[in-house]
């Protein structure tokens, strides 16, 4: 499991607490990943990796204390219902060709490759852990 840095600071030990909650839900075994049939209002658990760094997505370094981001993958059905609630495909899109589509909105990006077979259907999104603020959750 990957060790999140942050300071002794109550606001630091605060964001610690909230995303290790966040990233415990999302370590749920996939099996219970399927959406439910009719929405109840409870939280589902979905099939997600994360990546803790710091720099750029593009030149990632390890996390630092008070520069750390963290990129979300989305897999499953979550990542199929972001999809489709994203709107049209973006046909510039970074990544995008005949067997690929990419759809985006804000910091949310989704992508369907019917090439992969096992889970066509990923999505990313990233989090500014300093400032608390949404980020782009993959690089091209």
């Amino acid at each position: 499991m990957t060790t999140i840095f942050m300071s002794n600071s109550s606001e630091g030990a605060a964001m610690k607490r909230c995303v290790m909650l966040f990233l415990s839900v999302l370590m749920l075994p996939p099996s219970y990943a399927e959406t439910p049939t009719q929405w109840d209002g409870d939280y589902a658990s979905t099939k997600t990796s994360y990546l803790m760094y710091s720099g750029s997505l593009s030149e990632k370094e390890p996390p630092r204390t008070g520069s750390q981001k963290l990129s979300l993958m989305i897999e499953g059905p979550l990542a199929k219902e972001l999809f489709d609630s994203l709107g049209a495909n973006q046909k510039q899109a970074c990544g995008a060709s005949t067997g690929v589509r990419i759809r985006q909105r804000g910091d949310v990006t989704c992508a369907f490759d019917r090439e992969i077979k096992s889970a066509p259907y990923t999505c990313f999104v990233g989090l500014d852990l300093k400032t608390g603020k949404s980020m782009p959750g993959e690089s091209c």
